[in-house]
């Protein structure tokens, strides 16, 4: 490896851990917190094909101001009551929800893969391969790729 693409590499693993960053610190952040009282809960069938049923049920909560997913423990559990939830300070996205009689908040399980476990994934594979100068390239790629699908995910 020549020493000008090694500068290069450096500068987009720098910039791809940026980017991965600022999706944490937008995650990590408790942002601006409503309490409304809810529209409706919208249930909606997906279906596909593959042998693990052809379809799902997936469940978005609606109040005045944000409609976002929720689990159908959530769904079932919120009919004619108000809920509590917090929206993140860059992206917008709603992090945290809970009914505000209880105590307990829950976060959507796509919104901690995109939000957590992928920047931190991404992360730390391009700290092992810089400190032990491994050669994942083709795996940095690939997880470069989400991260950015992710982030495009996230703006939009």
């Amino acid at each position: 490896m020549t020493k000008e693409t090694n500068k290069i590499q450096l500068l987009l693993y720098g910039i791809t851990i940026l980017l991965a960053l600022v999706i944490l610190i937008d995650f990590t952040l408790s942002g601006k917190v409503f309490t409304e009282d809810l529209i409706k809960v919208e249930r909606n069938r997906e279906t596909y094909y593959n042998a693990g049923g052809n379809s799902h049920i997936s469940y978005k909560v609606i109040t005045s101001k944000h409609q976002f997913s929720v689990s159908e423990d959530f769904a079932k559990s919120v009919e004619n009551k108000q809920i509590e939830y917090s929206e993140s300070l860059i992206f917008k996205k709603i992090n945290r929800h809970k009914l505000v009689s209880s105590g307990k908040s829950t976060i959507y399980s796509f919104r901690i893969v995109s939000g957590l476990v992928l920047p931190l994934i991404v992360i730390i594979t391009i700290l092992i391969a810089y400190i032990y100068k491994k050669e994942i390239s083709i795996l940095i790629f690939v997880l470069q790729i989400l991260l950015l699908g992710n982030f495009i995910m996230l703006v939009l």
